[in-house]
């Protein structure tokens, strides 16, 4: 990720002449190609989502990054993707739902993506769900683009499908793309060679480069009783050569039927040690959050580098959770995952994704979010931790039943984490609390355009890149559960857009949105047309996991 330290950024400086006395933290900023549709498709309504976000350095002196409004905010750049359609599964994930090891529900047709539905969502509407989710995937050929990437201001990566998990220092993208009839290829800013020819590899992803090492995952062909499927192995590509990692104790590339399946998704360096995120396979065959760690000099030996699951998020006997993974770490060791609850052991009758962190890499255990908008045990998902603790990603808005009900609708939040490295000034803007971030965006007549619903990454400095509802002039009322155009049919959009925190102490504060009159114990019920709740909560499951 591009490092920008003191160029002052002509979007925030446009916005800081254009506001007075303001109550809120952010301005939302939808960035150009979102905002004139410079990749749609003809005859669909295309979908922007915002995926990354550069890096930055802040120096010492300036703590709150562009908080401080003696602080040279940086035009920071963020990645985004198109979506006109449901992917059915996703782009970045080695293998289908994040959890088919054994490709135990091919040939993943609408037949398929129901029984799937039942047996771990438990939706009442498997069936609508099912169907839209197999017509995206159907359309999987790579004839016409769904997923076109860019980082803003550059040209799409691809013209084909393309995922971007992260930006390098140099701002160039990092992700996968189709090439051919390969669905998934890595690709970043530096050179993704030296892995072996057999087996014969199916597919490769990045998720992080340093410009010195790039890290993600390989998977090769392999037969199981479903068919000739793969295996996927973490990687480290480093030079001219690649080092891919071995599976966890007791873990294989095939055991009773299940095919093994590990990656690190993000990684740091500190004294001479390389520590990783992400997930692999042990003794109970499952997919499991993992810390990998190494002497910097041995990266090249996989004897030297060790894989241990994070305790309290692995599947074990009882079956609690299905898959797990760890999808950030920060330069203080905190990590940050989550973790899939089976259906069978729901969690006040969902089986979400329950987000977690780790406070120490050294012996790693997961810690779950609790209190304020994590309370009554909801669910999520992950998007990042910058070097301040601050976590962003989404967490259900609401509390109706998703098993035997419909998929609850998410917003973006984000988390100031109270651990080692935290900055007790910068913490404080946030009152110290979790917050959804439309409560963090109230006040401003030009946010009230937008809904957060995802927030992807986030930098040292502040700025969040992330992916909203738009409602064009505003929504009806503040409220987080406002119509659009008296809830017009159609009306929303979803556009990519970043947070650009505001400087002036003196010009932010927090006011919290109400709930419309029709909210009920935090289960909003929604009338009229626009982008019903159900749609929106569909938008979070085929939403974005880069890290």
């Amino acid at each position: 990720m591009r490092s920008n330290i003191f160029k002052i950024s002509a979007i925030a400086a446009t916005i800081a002449a254009s506001f007075g006395a303001q109550a809120a933290l952010y301005n939302v900023v939808e960035i150009n190609e979102s905002a004139t549709d410079a990749y749609g498709l003809g005859g669909y309504k295309t979908e922007y989502h915002g995926t990354s976000v550069e890096s930055v350095t802040v120096p010492g002196g300036n703590p709150l990054g562009c908080f401080d409004n003696t602080y040279s905010c940086p035009d920071s750049k963020i990645s985004a993707e198109t979506r006109n359609w449901p992917a059915g599964l996703s782009y970045r994930e080695e293998v289908p739902f994040a959890m088919d090891n054994g490709f135990d529900y091919s040939p993943y047709d609408q037949a398929e993506f129901e029984n799937y539905c039942d047996g771990q969502l438990g939706y009442a509407i498997c069936d609508t769900w099912a169907k839209k989710q197999y017509a995206g995937y159907a359309k999987d050929d790579g004839s016409v683009p769904n997923s076109l990437a860019f980082v803003e201001g550059s040209a799409a990566v691809s013209s084909t499908n393309a995922v971007i998990n992260s930006i390098a220092v140099t701002g160039e993208p990092v992700g996968n793309k189709r090439v051919g009839s390969v669905r998934n290829e890595a690709f970043s800013s530096s050179s993704l060679v030296g892995l072996g020819a057999s087996p014969a590899i199916v597919e490769t992803h990045a998720w992080k480069t340093d410009g010195t090492y790039t890290v993600g995952s390989v998977s090769r062909e392999r037969v199981n009783d479903e068919g000739t499927w793969f295996y996927s192995q973490a990687v480290i590509w480093h030079g001219s050569a690649a080092t891919e990692l071995k599976f966890g104790s007791g873990g294989y590339d095939l055991s009773d039927n299940r095919l093994g399946q590990a990656s690190i998704r993000d990684f740091i360096i500190d004294s001479g040690k390389f520590y990783a995120v992400g997930y692999n396979t042990y003794s109970d065959q499952r997919m499991d959050a993992t810390i990998y760690s190494a002497n910097v000099a041995d990266i090249a030996d996989n004897n030297k580098i060790t894989s241990t699951p994070v305790a309290n998020a692995r599947g074990g006997s009882d079956y609690i959770f299905t898959n797990s993974v760890v999808s950030s770490i920060n330069d203080n060791k905190i990590a940050v995952g989550s973790a899939k609850l089976s259906k069978s052991n729901p969690a006040n009758g969902s089986a979400a994704n329950r987000l977690f962190y780790v406070s120490n890499i050294a012996n790693p255990s997961a810690t779950y979010f609790s209190g304020g908008v994590f309370a009554n045990e909801a669910g999520g998902t992950l998007g990042a931790i910058n070097n301040f603790n601050e976590v962003v990603g989404s967490v259900d808005m609401t509390t109706g039943r998703e098993i035997d009900g419909t998929p609850r609708p998410k917003r973006g939040f984000i988390n100031p984490l109270n651990l080692t490295g935290t900055d007790s000034s910068r913490a404080q803007i946030f009152q110290n609390r979790s917050w959804l971030l439309d409560d963090l965006t109230n006040g401003l007549n030009a946010n009230n355009e937008f809904r957060i619903i995802d927030a992807s990454d986030i930098n040292d400095a502040g700025i969040i890149s992330a992916t909203a509802l738009k409602c064009e002039g505003g929504y009806d009322t503040s409220d987080h559960d406002s119509l659009c155009q008296g809830g017009k049919i159609g009306a929303e959009t979803v556009a990519a857009v970043k947070l650009i925190p505001i400087a002036n102490a003196t010009e932010r504060s927090i006011s919290a949105r109400g709930y419309s009159a029709n909210s009920e114990s935090g289960t909003v019920k929604r009338e009229g047309g626009s982008l019903g709740w159900l749609a929106l909560g569909l938008l979070t499951l085929l939403g974005f996991r880069r890290k």
